[in-house]
This record gives C-alpha cells, structure tokens and sequence, in this order.
C-alpha cells in the first residue's frame, strides 16, 4: 500500500487562476484520501492522487487517466450534467504547464460543472432546509437508476458471501493498525464478532438477493455531502459514484441504499431516512429486509471509519485536519458497531396469568423495538376459523382451548416465529406460555437462528388480576375472572436457567416505566 503524494508543482498550477482558460478570481482547494478538488469559477478540477491502497491503485497517469475516463461514464449515468470532459496537464519543452500545449502529459483531471455548494445535502441538513418531501424524491430517483442499472451473472458473483465477506475481511485487516487510535479494539472485535456471526447464520439471505436479480451496476457511494438538491427546483445531483473498484460498486441494491440511510441516521435525521426508504420501496419492485439493511449500514459506517483513518496516516493533511477525521473515524465506527450488535435477532416470550397485562406489555415492547408482535388469542381464533373478536366462553381446558388446540395454537406461534427469525427480524410472542415443553420449542427456535431468546414474565397481585377481569376490555380475549384459578394451578412458572435473560415484571405500577425497563434490557 502506496502513499506517494502528488507533486507540489502540479497542485501550485491548479491553485493559480491564471493557469485556467475561463474566469477564475480564486481556487478553492480540498482533498480527500485519494483525490484534490480544485474549485475554480465554474467548475471543479478533480486529479486523483498518486495513491495505491490495495482496493484502488492511482499509482501511475494511465491508471489515473483509465479512473477519469470511467469516473465520467459512470456518473453521467444519474447526473449526465454535471460530469463535463477530462482536462490533461501538458508540460511543454520549457517545463512549463498548462492545459493547452500539445505535449507531455503530466497529469489528467475530471472537469465537473461546480454546484453552490449550499445546496449539498449535508449542508442543507445542517441548516435545517430539508424536509421529509425531499428525501421521498431522490427515494424516487435512487429507486429508478437502481432499476436502470445493469445485471449479468458476472455482476450477481459479486453479492455472493464470498465477495461480501472478503469486503468485510479487508476492512478488519486495514483497521487493525488504527486500534487505539481511532477505534477500541472491544468495537473491532465486537464488530467482526457480529458480522461473522450474522454472514454465517444468514447465508441463504445472500442467495435469495442473488437469485432476485438485485446485485447491480450500483452507486456505491450515496453519502449526503455529494449529493446536491435546488431548494427552489427540487432537482437532484447524485456525484461521486465509486470508479475504481467494480467490487464495491457491484452490490446489492440494498447495500447501496444502506449508505445514505446510514447517513441520515449518523446525522440525527433518523426521519429523513425513513422518507427515502419509504420512497424507495414504494417506487421499485424489492421488498424490505430490515437485518439486510442494519448488516450494509453496519458496512458503510466501518467503510467511512476507516476512509477517515486514513486520512490520518497521510502526509498532506493538517493537524486540525487530522484531530477532525480522528474524530469522525471513531464515531463511524462506533455506529457500525451500534448496527452489528442489533443484527442478532431476539425472540421474546411474553408469559403470564390471564390480566397480567401481557398484551399491554407486548405492544409497547414492539413499538419501541419495532419487532412484530403475535398474538396467541388471535391466532388460535385464526386457526379454528373464526373472527378475533368473536367470543368463545368455553369452561377451563375445553373446545378451542383444550390441549389439542392449544398445542396447535403454540406450533403455529413458533412456526410464524421461525419465519420472522430466518429474515433476521425479531419476534414477540404474547400467550400464558403456562408449559415448560411450549417454551421450549420456542427456545429450540432462536437456537437454530442464533438467536438471543428471553422471558418476560408479567406477574400482578391476585386482587389487580381479579379487578381486570372484571372490567370490560377491548383486547381479544376470552379471559375471566372464573378461570383464573384454574390457570393459575395449570401454570408452570419459568425458572431461571429456562432463559438467557428473564425479566420479571409487576405490572400493577406504570406500564410505561415496565415497558422501558424491559426493553433496555433486550432490545439496547
């Protein structure tokens, strides 16, 4: 891995304004980790460093003039206006450079049609000038190149796990050398834990995009500081798409989308995000796999983790600039983490006596988790053919709630379970769960996922249980006050080693302090 600079002479003649053949009063010059910009009058210079860092390799002018000439091809795709010819720097008999003389070639640069810059996105975030309406356009716009991009069996090999665990790979060996420096080990190891972890549990998820045909000629790049929107026109300019490395343009639709979502979140807009995912989703023809998206959002912030690092072991950078891309790397890569560890789905049993206020504790766990919640009452009904709402006040243990239909009722909790769990999503199950051998087959579930499994017993005072039974509800539910005796001798009480994590709850206090409590402590 190469880090040779470009020459100080050729970055003084872009930064001259005479050294141009248009208007230019001054040259505004910024870099990133592979490239300078020169911005100058109306336009932007882009001359990609002399770098090579393995995934890329600028290190000689043909392979640099190769990366501009498909820079420009590629980004035309989606902002055919912006990306405009290529420039080649001459050095004459003299020694002189200059745009114009036909001779040596010194150096090569895209020439970019330059955008007010206050319309960048990150820029408009900052000053609060977006709106939800927004991001539901370029929603739009992302989902109609996604599904103009190209796809071929060449380009679907680079979805396979291989490929996506060889990215993954790379990242954790370029990083191991900034450990202290701008990540902990306990997120670099934590981190590879959970990827590890997700890439082999998950494995058919990565073959069911391939089969769908959603690996394609993506972006690669979507992040908002090179995405640019008029205010006043709604028009968007998407920049910057990767060019040098088919394999981290070559990617799930998702991953590509994972960029700018991830984005928004690691910028507070969590909302903006949601815009552009449901814009997304409603315009093209994928469907939404939420741990499909976590593991590339998790993805791209270790990506821009590490793309700061290494802005800190270059030469050219100042201080400050380095204290800053310090800064950055570690936030990054504290978000990769935050998304590694909410990979690992949970499947939570909400157990309890008729009145223990399970239905209550179950929804409020499934608007904070965002898990979907099923409901025994519903399902048996469901099961025997008859609406939810319709009562069936049957004595203790007899028609749909004798044995035989609540076994059944309990294999197609755990059957809709281990649906849930084979997308990666976690699951609330909300049922009395009264038989240790039910419980068991739920745990039995999250074992073959890997998945984190917990009990949350709600348990009220016999005088509250008997106060809710007695009081009309419009839960579905043929719970009374009759049976309660009956349950409660009926009930097998889980014992600690039934569970990784067992939450006892009173629910006879604040069901919202219940409900954080119990969240914390399995979904954080």
């Amino acid at each position: 891995m190469s880090q040779a600079a470009t020459p100080p002479e050729t970055i003084d003649f872009f930064l001259d304004p005479k050294s141009y053949e248009h208007p230019v009063d001054g040259v505004l010059h910024q870099q990133t980790h592979i490239s300078h910009l020169f911005f100058a009058g109306d336009y932007v210079y882009k001359v990609k460093k002399p770098v090579d860092m393995g995934f890329l390799d600028f290190s000689t002018l043909e392979k640099r003039r190769a990366a501009a000439m498909a820079e420009i091809e590629l980004n035309r795709r989606i902002s055919p206006d912006v990306y405009l010819d290529l420039a080649a720097v001459h050095r004459d008999e003299g020694g002189q450079l200059s745009f114009g003389a036909p001779a040596l070639v010194e150096e090569i640069a895209v020439v970019m049609k330059r955008l007010p810059d206050e319309q960048r996105l990150s820029s408009l975030i900052q000053a609060g000038r977006v709106r939800p309406g927004t991001m539901r356009d370029l929603g739009r716009l992302v989902a109609d190149f996604h599904a103009r991009a190209e796809t071929s069996p060449e380009i679907s090999t680079f979805g396979s796990l291989d490929v996506v665990r060889h990215n993954w790979d790379e990242n954790f060996e370029q990083t191991e050398s900034f450990i202290g420096r701008t990540l902990t080990y306990r997120t670099w190891e934590s981190c590879k834990t959970e990827i590890e972890r997700f890439m082999r549990v998950y494995a058919d998820l990565f073959e069911e995009r391939i089969a769908g045909g959603w690996i394609r000629d993506c972006h690669g790049d979507l992040q908002t500081d090179d995405i640019f929107i008029d205010p006043e026109s709604g028009t968007a300019h998407v920049l910057d798409c990767i060019e040098f490395n088919e394999r981290f343009r070559y990617s799930d639709t998702i991953a590509d989308i994972a960029f700018l979502s991830m984005d928004l979140r690691y910028r507070g807009r969590d909302d903006l995000a949601a815009a552009f995912l449901d814009a997304y989703y409603d315009s093209s023809s994928d469907q939404r796999i939420p741990s499909l998206l976590r593991f590339y959002e998790s993805y791209r912030a270790y990506v821009r983790g590490k793309v700061r690092s290494f802005v800190v072991a270059q030469d050219g950078p100042s201080v400050e600039e380095k204290a800053a891309a310090t800064d950055e790397a570690r936030r990054f890569f504290e978000r990769s983490l935050a998304e590694a560890l909410r990979l690992r789905p949970r499947l939570v049993l909400v157990v309890g006596l008729m009145g223990s206020g399970k239905t209550r504790q179950s929804e409020e766990l499934s608007q904070r988790s965002g898990a979907r919640v099923l409901h025994s009452d519903v399902m048996r009904k469901q099961l025997a053919g008859i609406e939810p709402d319709e009562e069936r006040k049957v004595p203790f243990g007899t028609g749909i709630y004798s044995q035989e239909w609540t076994d059944r009722t309990y294999r197609a909790l755990v059957f809709e379970a281990k649906r849930e769990l084979a997308r990666g999503n976690s699951v609330i199950l909300d049922a009395s769960w009264s038989k240790v051998r039910h419980r068991a087959q739920a745990r039995e579930a999250a074992v073959d996922r890997e998945a984190l499994f917990a009990i949350v017993e709600c348990t009220a005072p016999d005088n509250v249980l008997r106060a809710r039974l007695s009081k009309p509800t419009r839960q579905v539910t043929d719970g009374r006050i009759e049976l309660l005796d009956d349950q409660r001798a009926a009930f097998e009480a889980p014992a600690a080693d039934e569970a990784e994590l067992l939450v006892q709850i009173d629910t006879s206090g604040d069901f919202q302090i219940a409900g954080t409590r119990a969240f914390e402590a399995l979904f954080v």
